[in-house]
């Protein structure tokens, strides 16, 4: 069998058609490093060329606070060249926090745009018109007129948002000096609501913070945004001495307890735990602070402002062991006696099998994955364990909740998963369709979780008809099996600034190929395209899709 790429060309002719025309051939490719792509453009301010301005590309799975991975800069004329790229996903955006681009994507951290790069592509023309951001300055000072320091200071936009537009931008945040000062730059012209302190919502919490917490206050030194003074900024403006004085400081208290062996009450030592705050039933978002029990099982978080909170076991590896939330309140002074009391929870095992593939280093894989389970059930948020995988494909995960569980492969490093999908669960030879049902305490065995692999791709060009989606619009490209009953383990892409998509790691097979343009705030029906097509082993599909953005009727799922 000849192992080089095999290619399948598609071309979808447009919505509800169902035509399709299918070739293949083998291509032959030198041996060696295979070779890289190059991404070239322009970076102009004001229409003109700007050199020394930083470009940097970084894979689409990190953000754009973290160093690139690939960096030049534009020469005197503005042009830039980035070289060398492996192919894959890619965000690619210049890197002046001075600037701003004009006409931002928005689903792109600072106005970047996606890339998806195939092997030795040469792409040019992703241009960027850059105008130089807003500045806004002043100073946060306490009731007695003392500077106000480290206190995060936010520029939000003052106007009904576009959808899909976000709220707080790039560079729209930073802290106050040891003075009280702070600056605020590299901000888009548009009209601003500035505020610190904390958010009346609630979805903000200090919790061990050695230093005082704020309400929030909007300049000039109101309470209530609907009264907040309005800041305008043009282009490379500048609004200087908007001071904010706050408010008397927020009180902390702390909550402590004990963690004890439900059926013993015997004390716990070494339990993660953390704090989730409970903003409403729905929305209750856990805070960025773990901790474990002491050698007595004793707990404590010092300085957590008024609020209603939960108390919540991690679960614990090779463990039974579960609990339930225990909630509590912060009013107006500490909070003790909380007492956590674990019980055994439900466990599944069972065992991971591999089908349609001889494939010995994808075998020999699978037992470095470990398979997880999230557990959901009504009125509760859910809960997540993990196992790892034996060499004979055996798993066991405990601890659980009783809920709906479904299953997913993880890894430490998610490259590794590409190729591998869960494509369904039997409990007892039934397919556990919606996924698999466990009661209170339940020990589930002769579960088995059939892993799927595979090494072929699609790669495709979505092009448009009645004009270009908008800058906020989404359009994603992914693959469903007609007729399986459990849900794909195949996740959307997204489809890149040119149109153009990949899929990668996907079992030869028939599918159903779905490209769906997401515009938030329409008020129309969704544009989508889905065409069926069929994945040769080992090959490349390639697929053109035409996808029809004018506006049809029907209702929409925006609000």
């Amino acid at each position: 069998m000849n192992s080089l790429p095999r290619y399948a060309f598609i071309l979808v002719l447009g919505l509800g058609c169902a035509g399709t025309l299918a070739t293949a051939n083998s291509q032959t490719k030198p041996p060696g490093k295979p070779p890289g792509a190059s991404i070239s453009g322009r970076v102009t301010v004001n229409g003109k060329g700007k050199g020394g301005i930083a470009v940097g590309l970084r894979t689409s799975d990190y953000s754009f606070s973290q160093s690139a991975v690939y960096k030049t800069t534009t020469d005197p004329g503005g042009n830039y060249r980035i070289t060398d790229a492996p192919p894959g996903n890619y965000q690619v955006a210049p890197m002046a926090p001075s600037f701003v681009v004009s006409d931002p994507d928005s689903s792109v951290p600072r106005g970047g745009k996606s890339l998806v790069l195939a092997e030795g592509e040469n792409v040019e023309g992703i241009n960027f018109s850059l105008v130089r951001g807003g500045v806004i300055t002043g100073k946060v000072t306490s009731a007695d007129g003392r500077p106000v320091v480290e206190e995060r200071i936010t520029a939000m936009f003052a106007d009904p948002l576009n959808p899909g537009r976000p709220s707080i931008t790039p560079g729209s945040s930073t802290q106050t000096d040891d003075r009280g000062i702070y600056r605020l730059y590299g901000l888009a012209p548009g009209r601003y609501k500035i505020y610190v302190g904390q958010s009346d919502e609630g979805s903000y919490v200090i919790v061990n913070r050695g230093r005082p917490a704020y309400e929030r206050v909007f300049y000039p030194g109101v309470t209530n945004s609907n009264e907040a003074k309005i800041i305008e900024l043009e282009e490379g403006g500048e609004a200087t001495n908007i001071d904010i004085t706050v408010g008397e400081s927020i009180p902390g208290f702390a909550a402590s307890g004990l963690i004890v062996d439900g059926e013993t009450d015997r004390p716990l030592a070494d339990i993660r735990f953390g704090l989730q705050s409970i903003v409403s039933e729905r929305n209750s978002p856990m805070i960025g602070i773990v901790s474990v029990s002491n050698s007595r099982g004793e707990f404590r978080f010092e300085n957590i402002t008024p609020g209603k909170y939960a108390i919540l076991i991690y679960p614990q590896p090779n463990s039974d062991g579960r609990s339930d939330p225990v909630p509590f309140e912060v009013v107006d002074q500490d909070v003790t006696g909380l007492v956590v009391r674990t019980s055994k929870g439900a466990s599944v095992s069972g065992i991971v099998v591999l089908e349609g593939t001889s494939n010995k280093t994808a075998i020999a894989k699978l037992s470095q994955f470990r398979l997880q389970a999230f557990v959901r059930s009504e009125g509760n948020n859910g809960s997540g364990q993990f196992s790892t995988i034996g060499p004979d494909g055996s798993f066991r995960l405990g601890g659980l909740q009783a809920g709906l569980a479904n299953f997913s492969l993880g890894a430490i490093d998610r490259s590794q998963l590409t190729g591998f999908s869960i494509s369904r669960v039997e409990r007892d030879d039934v397919v556990q369709a919606r996924g698999l049902e466990i009661r209170a305490a339940e020990q589930i065995s002769g579960v088995k979780i059939v892993v799927s692999y595979g090494n072929s791709v699609v790669r495709g060009v979505v092009k448009f008809e009645n004009g270009p989606p908008p800058p906020n619009a989404r359009v994603t490209a992914r693959l469903v099996k007609p007729g399986d009953s459990w849900p794909s383990n195949l996740r959307p892409e997204e489809v890149d600034a040119r149109g153009h998509f990949v899929l990668e790691g996907i079992a030869a097979g028939s599918y159903e190929l779905q490209v769906s343009a997401f515009i938030p705030g329409s008020r129309t029906k969704q544009p989508s395209v889905s065409q069926p097509i069929t994945v040769i082993e080992g090959g490349v599909t390639e697929v053109e899709v035409v996808i029809d953005l004018k506006p049809a009727p029907g209702p929409s799922p925006n609000p």
